[in-house]
């Protein structure tokens, strides 16, 4: 008697539950597609499209917070977007991985395009355009990604310890620094300073160093010939040459920071460090994470010439995903003023985009797009020709690791030339000297 009232109870349920979604009342069926998932629910679909990205915890979860703010304005509009963060050391093999079984997420934000060209969606119809950012994203006549944030080598300074010494430094570009008065200038901190013992450190990063050896007139590719390569020169081995200066005995830097065994980021934090030469996205870290001592950027040195280089993330859609339309709305709301001030503001980051204007949360971010504004083209050029002429070839580190020997003693300049070269033309085809 019990069993048969409890399939009495069973059945009834089960019919309730029937009457109650065909009242609309519930979720009634979801559809998977390529870039996300297509869900019924009360007589509407709703579209959730994935976004792949990565480090946006670590920087302040800027993209996460404008995501909130999409999905609220669009939760009776059929559209959402749902996070899927992952290291960056595995992005590429996702992003591939997922191609090759078609499966590919709606959105991207990260460094790279060019490698999954052949995957990403034009966005010549959302009303943006190429003359609006930064940085080239048009491939083969079809402007493919947008520039989501900028990134830009400048230098920051421990400001306590500057003033203390009575030394001034730089935010106007009447006051910018030659190289050689940078050097009397941080070795003055380090000589009336208790704590201060190393007036700079650089990133073990070949960004930085190329942004120094841009400064002294270097040259990867020749602007009338971009096949040709004309590293080989005398501003390339004056810039080498000051580079590995620093690291010297009397040097004002360490070599366990250029070879990279010492963290330049980490030892800045200690307060025992004059100036660092950096990449702006360290300023969030240095806001959190700095209480004991006050540090701001400051124009960088040169020597012939203004030079920053340029980098950053982009923001993109693949194509056959099946929600391609879905994409593009995300992407033309996220670039509204208000919405992409907002991204900007709660990452720190430098506009890609350009004319936008962003309340930061820290000072000192104007300093560097003051560098951006000031540096010569030839970074730029270099760039290009990398990424437009050598879509999917990469020399990596092929300047960084010789100099890494080099400051060790076991090449001299022209060694550290030789082998940039030989690694610069066995990777990127097509090139000769």
């Amino acid at each position: 008697m019990k069993k048969t009232n409890l399939m009495i109870a069973v059945l009834t349920a089960a019919a309730a539950a029937v009457l109650w979604g065909c009242n609309g009342g519930a979720e009634t069926s979801t559809e998977n597609t390529e870039g996300g998932t297509s869900t019924a629910q009360g007589g509407q679909e709703t579209v959730t499209l994935e976004m792949l990205l990565c480090d946006d915890t670590l920087e302040g979860g800027a993209m996460a917070a404008v995501v909130e703010k999409f999905n609220e304005e669009f939760k009776d509009q059929g559209i959402q977007v749902e996070i899927n963060e992952i290291a960056n050391a595995d992005m590429p093999t996702q992003i591939m991985n997922r191609a090759s079984v078609g499966e590919l997420p709606a959105l991207v934000k990260y460094a790279n395009f060019n490698d999954y060209i052949d995957y990403v969606l034009p966005l010549d119809d959302i009303g943006l355009k190429q003359e609006d950012f930064n940085r080239n994203c048009t491939r083969n006549g079809k402007f493919m990604a947008t520039p989501v944030n900028d990134t830009a080598v400048g230098l920051l300074i421990n400001k306590t310890a500057f003033d203390e010494a009575g030394v001034s430094y730089p935010t106007t570009e009447e006051e910018r620094w030659t190289w050689d008065e940078f050097i009397e200038a941080v070795q003055t901190v380090v000589d009336k300073s208790e704590k201060v013992t190393t007036g700079l450190v650089i990133d073990h990063s070949q960004q930085r160093i190329n942004t120094v050896l841009y400064q002294f007139g270097m040259q990867y590719f020749d602007p009338e010939d971009s096949t040709k390569v004309i590293f080989r020169s005398d501003a390339t081995r004056r810039g080498l040459e000051f580079l590995l200066s620093l690291y010297e005995e009397d040097g004002i830097s360490r070599a366990s920071v250029g070879v990279g065994t010492e963290n330049a980021q980490d030892a800045f934090k200690t307060g025992t460090v004059a100036a660092h030469l950096a990449g702006n996205w360290v300023m969030t870290d240095y806001l959190e994470n700095i209480k004991d001592f006050e540090w701001m950027p400051v124009l960088m040195p040169y020597e012939t010439a203004k030079a920053t280089c340029l980098g950053g993330n982009y923001l993109y859609a693949f194509d056959g995903t099946g929600v391609e339309e879905e994409a593009k709305t995300f992407i033309k709301w996220f670039y509204e003023p208000e919405n992409y001030a907002l991204y900007c503001q709660e990452g720190n980051y430098i506009p890609g985009k350009k004319n936008v204007e962003v309340d930061y949360k820290v000072d000192g971010i104007e300093i560097f797009q003051m560098e951006i504004e000031a540096s010569i083209g030839q970074p730029q050029y270099d760039s290009d020709v990398q990424a437009l002429e050598h879509s999917g070839e990469s020399w990596e580190n092929g300047l960084r690791d010789p100099m890494d020997r080099a400051i060790a003693g076991e090449l001299d300049v022209e060694g550290v030339i030789d082998e940039a070269i030989n690694n610069l033309t066995t990777n990127l085809t097509g090139l000769h000297e």
